[in-house]
């Protein structure tokens, strides 16, 4: 409360002349409103309303969550899985292990990179034809090149090759043609060049091997000594231990060439006898990761089910019917046998055995529920878990593959080591011990056979690469999509479900910010200058009146009120109180009966005045009929002793009387001046209970013809700028003492 509390005065004896009308005093200016009338206020206003909110913001969020969920669809995932050999299938082998790794690696991301390629893109954009999901896209292949996901991970020969969208079957779609594309483009095409290259060398291994043929035989363009001459020449000689010379073999695999080949076949298949334990080492290796790994999932899945689970599979409709039903079986078992006579009778036996069923029945129910749940919850690392074993396992498979190619060729290999002559001891191979014979010819043909040796090894490793399995193979085509990243739909469902109560609190928010209704004495004071000089706890209602401790404090408040008006305004010399609110039904019939009735008790001799002439409400709170009273002391119809009533209480009141046209021609200009007057002769203080402010043409003349006008403020009912206008209308009426009273504050607030 602004302004000093001071206890009542005692009323004076002899009325003392009646002073002039005092001047009004100087206004101070407010200070901005406090806290209250800043963020609080938004505070305030959702706490008033929070059951409409809930209630209507719930109906809304449901609709709007209804259609986020629908509107925004899961995303569906498909991915096709590719191998990469890591030991390709060739005769020369690599003796720096890290230099072979670090080559796979290469390979391993050279390969991946291929997937996106412009070429691989357009042959599966051209399969792709009636596809919705790139139909709708402005750039096809930017939108591919964005969506799909090339995975390869460190120490795997594994590629991935995943998409996400909202359509599955377009998911799937896409993803097939896209290793369709690449199985064709670029598998295929790579085995294609070598099988051209393979052809390319065996024209070449024949044209060089007639050439070698022509230059050995007798007689031959090159000249020399064939074969046949040095035999005849060597037995000439009588030498026993004549040198063997190079036979006449086919033209595709010469004996002199099968020595040479020898040492690579035999380092070959000395690889393969180290490699073939190697495959068996990692078998086992993942063996033992996969049984470790599926030992994880089920000590997981032998966990008991947790405390969450289990509460949040109580909140299930299904267990909440159950439960229900087995605890009316079991109210049901009690109450009757508390009044059987028989409590092991065929009739309670059933009924125990039913809510006992019940019973069972609903702790099944909650013991699914809640695995199902907590299954849910341990599906992430089940699904990682169970695609790590997966792999391992298809990694497996391909060892096992390779391991028996290894085998295959080792055999092919040995086969081939005990067929082929054994290499010389000696590399004079031709020439014999003694005064070998120079020829030019014969040297040029040595030369030209070790280019087909080299020629020749080229030549099986390509035998070998194209016989054996290919580098890259497909494991998986693409699989059934999955839902991923149902994260997203849930948080649009939840925001969706959020926004609905949003926009019932922002509608709430705008109302309250356009009304600007009263909730608080903060608000109250940052709405006009004029000061509070009365707080008045609780609702001026009949709930108030029948609390005596609410009773109790509307009471004190009102003697508060009275001892201010008293010390500060009558004081002074003022004795006529108008007390009006800016619109109707604002608790100014409440404050002016209690205001009066306190003055009363006070020991002033005082008169209450109903001058709301057209919708009287005082006589129900005296408790007298409305009778004869102001509207015909204005029309001059009744004698003003006689229209004065007083009650138990001391109080003298004056009703408004019947309301007619001529009354209210009257209640203005020198007639209405000489009725004031003449009422205040005789009191000590007139309070008058003037009609709304804002409203009606009298109550301005009843409030400028006052010494005091007390405007009222009612809880939750009066507006902020209908208060302001009101009191801007005092103030240039130049009314020398104003006041505020604020009624339904919060006994807090009335401490002031």
């Amino acid at each position: 409360m602004t302004g000093p509390t001071f206890a009542p005065a005692a009323p004076s004896v002899v009325r003392a002349p009646a002073p002039a009308r005092p001047t009004p005093p100087a206004r101070a200016a407010l200070a901005r409103p406090d806290a209250d009338a800043g963020g609080s206020r938004v505070l305030t206003y959702l706490r008033l309303h929070w059951l409409t909110i809930l209630f209507l913001g719930g109906l809304i969020g449901a609709g709007l969550a209804y259609a986020a969920w629908v509107l925004v669809p899961p995303n569906y995932e498909s991915y096709a899985l590719f191998q990469v050999s890591s030991n390709p299938s060739t005769v020369s082998a690599s003796g720096d292990p890290s230099r072979g790794r670090a080559e796979f690696n290469t390979y391993l991301k050279t390969r991946a990179g291929l997937f996106k390629q412009e070429f691989v893109y357009i042959r599966a954009l051209a399969e792709l034809r009636d596809n919705a999901t790139l139909a709708a896209q402005k750039d096809p292949m930017k939108f591919l090149d964005r969506e799909l996901v090339v995975d390869t991970r460190e120490g795997s020969e594994i590629i991935r090759l995943s998409m996400k969208g909202v359509n599955p079957d377009d998911v799937r779609a896409i993803v097939n043609a896209m290793k369709d594309s690449y199985m064709k483009l670029v598998v295929d095409r790579e085995y294609q060049e070598k099988a051209a290259e393979r052809a390319n060398l065996q024209v070449q291994q024949t044209e060089l091997a007639r050439l070698i043929n022509a230059k050995m035989r007798p007689g031959g363009a090159g000249g020399g000594f064939g074969a046949g001459e040095l035999k005849d020449k060597a037995a000439a000689d009588g030498r026993p231990d004549a040198p063997r010379v190079m036979p006449e073999v086919a033209p595709s695999v010469p004996d002199h060439l099968l020595r040479a080949m020898f040492p690579e076949l035999m380092k070959q298949a000395m690889e393969l006898r180290r490699v073939i334990p190697e495959y068996d080492n990692k078998s086992e290796r993942l063996t033992a990761g996969i049984a470790a790994a599926k030992a994880v999932v089920q000590k997981r899945l032998e966990e008991p089910v947790s405390a969450e689970a289990t509460d949040l599979a109580k909140k299930d409709e299904a267990y909440l019917k159950a439960n229900y039903a087995a605890d009316q079986r079991e109210a049901e078992y009690r109450a009757r046998s508390g009044r059987a006579i028989d409590p092991n009778s065929a009739t309670m036996t059933a009924l125990r055995q039913a809510a006992e069923s019940a019973r069972a029945e609903t702790d099944d129910i909650l013991a699914t529920k809640a695995k199902g749940l907590e299954a849910e919850r341990r599906k992430p690392l089940a699904g990682k878990l169970e695609f790590d074993v997966t792999a391992a396992e298809l990694e497996i498979e391909q060892l096992g593959k390779q391991k028996a190619r290894a085998i295959q060729e080792l055999t092919a290999l040995e086969k081939e080591l005990r067929a082929s002559p054994p290499p010389l001891a000696t590399a004079q191979t031709v020439l014999p011990p003694k005064g070998p014979v120079v020829d030019t010819q014969v040297t040029d043909i040595l030369s030209t056979d070790k280019y087909y040796e080299k020629l020749n090894i080229h030549l099986i490793a390509l035998d070998m690469e194209l016989k054996g399995p290919r580098r890259v193979t497909e494991l998986q085509a693409a699989s059934a999509p999955q839902v991923v990243d149902a994260k997203k739909q849930l948080m649009a469902t939840a925001a969706a479900g959020l926004m609905g109560f949003a926009l019932v609190a922002g509608f709430v928010l705008l109302a309250e910010t356009r009304a600007r209704k009263v909730s608080s004495l903060g608000e109250l004071r940052g709405a006009t200058p004029t000061p509070v000089v009365g707080v008045v706890p609780w609702l001026p209602d009949g709930a108030t009146a029948r609390d005596p401790l609410k009773r109790a404090d509307v009471n004190e408040a009102i003697d508060k009120l009275r001892a201010y008006v008293v010390q500060s305004w009558l004081a002074r010399g003022a004795s006529t109180i108008t007390v009006t609110s800016a619109l109707g039904d604002e608790g100014k019939a409440f404050t002016a009966f209690g205001l009066a009735s306190s003055l009363a008790q006070a020991g002033y001799k005082t008169l209450l005045v109903d001058f709301d002439l057209r919708s009287p409400s005082l006589h129900p709170f005296a408790g007298v009929p409305n009778s004869a009273g102001v509207c015909e002391l204005l029309r001059g119809e009744a004698d003003f002793r006689k229209t004065i009533q007083i009650l138990p209480n001391g109080l003298h009141f004056l009703a408004a009387g019947k309301w007619s046209d001529d009354a209210r021609q009257a209640a203005v200009g020198g007639r209405l001046e000489a009725l004031l007057n003449r009422l205040k002769e005789p009191f000590d203080c007139v309070v008058l209970h003037g009609h709304a402010l804002l409203t009606v043409a009298e109550s301005v003349e009843v409030a400028r013809r006052s010494e005091v006008v007390l405007l009222c403020a009612l809880y939750r009912d009066t507006r902020g700028p209908m208060l302001k206008r009101a009191a801007d209308r005092v103030a240039s009426m130049e009314i020398p003492f104003t006041g505020i009273v604020y009624l339904g504050a919060t006994p807090n607030e009335a401490l002031c």
